[in-house]
């Protein structure tokens, strides 16, 4: 595969209104994609939520609703 290197000046206000015409998924795409730490700790939270769902130790939806 070939390998493309490209440089872009983009003026930051001009970005901004790019990315604020984005979708909301696009835009979490985009997030993520720029801060591949947080992709990977939500990867990690998510997994290990469904764990302990699986062993039975989540949380009853009653709860959480009279927390919020």
């Amino acid at each position: 595969m070939t390998k493309l290197t490209l440089k872009v000046n983009v003026d930051f206000e001009e970005l901004k209104k790019v990315v604020s015409e984005l979708s909301e998924d696009e835009k979490e795409e985009l997030f993520f994609e720029l801060n591949p730490a947080w992709a990977k700790a939500l990867q990690k939270m998510e997994k290990e939520t469904m764990e302990r769902i699986r062993r039975g130790e989540g949380v009853a939806w009653e709860k959480l609703r009279d927390e919020i």
